[in-house]
């Protein structure tokens, strides 16, 4: 039985500025912000506010009633992004197909559909919106990438036949029309010069047939990165969250949030760190190790014939949300704080 699910789509007032959503991030993260205690960082000129404050206004709703068509029924709505023109696109897992939505939130089309031929999903996609505003899609079941046009035309596709290829839900264009993976890898590239899993990002050429280097070094930007807890919280759970701003540049904050968010800027030698900023968080620890406290985690990873090969356990404290730009060019960064005294966060 389907159960229809709805997009809830809302104004923003932070000292009377409006949340530009055009670099926008998954419906989880919205509905995160309505239903989880967080803490809000921002940060203008590199300097943190002593107190901010967050309102959200309802504009509309998309879906939500076992009545609507079914090429717009929302059974699993899991990832959102807008256009230049706000048109809003979402991921829909239960159709396995991006629909497209004008601004106030009027059914214009669906791109993709399930299946396993040119355009078609076996699983749910993951996109991006280019520099071009065409829409870069793929699936981590097929492995393969798939240009659409705003139409839903398809322009072209590649798969991938490297074994050594960085698959994550998280990535962007640059502005010199490279892409930007950010995955902390547990197992590809073992191989690789450098190794893939030394670090966070992965830069590879605008048809993704070439992967040109990796940076990010994950012992420089990440908590406790030399434990297994850490390690495999950032490689399934929470890579972390980025946001890429108007100049070539970005900005990234770790999944396990110990107050630290980065800066990022293409120079001639590379990406690299410009700015490190201070955020909130309510612990001097964001993540415990080998603790079985109330709130902990247990991580155990299985090989060939259920023989186990990894066993870890932690409490995380403090963990990354997302991250959006305003409109005038500021930075918010939103974390979930574990209450003190309760178990969950």
């Amino acid at each position: 039985m389907l159960v229809a699910k709805s997009v809830l789509i809302y104004r923003s007032q932070l000292e009377a500025m409006t949340l530009n959503i055009h670099s926008s991030h998954s419906t989880p993260f919205w509905l995160s912000v309505l239903i989880l205690a967080f803490t809000i960082s921002g940060f203008v000129s590199g300097l943190a506010p002593e107190e901010l404050s967050l309102s959200f206004d309802e504009s509309f709703v998309i879906g939500g009633t076992t009545n609507a068509d079914a090429d717009y029924f929302l059974g699993y709505p899991y990832y959102i992004r807008t256009d230049n023109r706000q048109n809003i696109y979402i991921a829909e897992g239960e159709q396995k197909t991006i629909m497209v939505f004008g601004p106030q939130g009027n059914y214009l089309r669906s791109i993709g559909r399930s299946g396993k031929g040119p355009g078609e999903f076996p699983s749910g996609p993951i996109f991006h919106l280019n520099n071009e505003n065409n829409i870069v899609a793929y699936d981590i079941v097929s492995q393969r990438v798939t240009w659409f046009s705003k139409k839903g035309n398809i322009l072209s596709e590649y798969a991938p036949s490297r074994p050594d290829m960085v698959w994550s839900e998280k990535f962007f264009q640059t502005k010199g029309g490279n892409y930007i993976m950010l995955k902390k890898p547990r197992t590809i590239g073992e191989e690789a010069t450098g190794n893939y899993r030394d670090y966070v990002f992965h830069r590879y050429s605008n048809s993704f047939e070439n992967h040109l280097n990796s940076f990010g070094k994950f012992s420089r930007l990440v908590s406790k990165s030399d434990s297994k807890f850490v390690n495999m919280i950032s490689s399934w759970k929470n890579g972390g969250n980025v946001v890429k701003t108007e100049k070539n540049s970005f900005w990234y904050v770790p999944g396990i949030y110990d107050g630290k968010v980065y800066e990022f800027e293409k120079s001639a030698d590379g990406w690299k760190i410009v700015n490190r900023f201070e955020g909130h968080t309510n612990w001097e620890e964001a993540v415990v190790l080998n603790t079985d406290e109330d709130g902990s985690m247990l991580f155990v990873t299985y090989g060939k014939e259920g023989k186990q090969q990894q066993r870890s356990r932690g409490k995380i404290n403090s963990y990354s949300i997302g991250m959006v730009q305003m409109s005038n060019g500021n930075v918010l960064h939103f974390s979930g704080q574990r209450m003190q005294n309760q178990d969950s966060l």
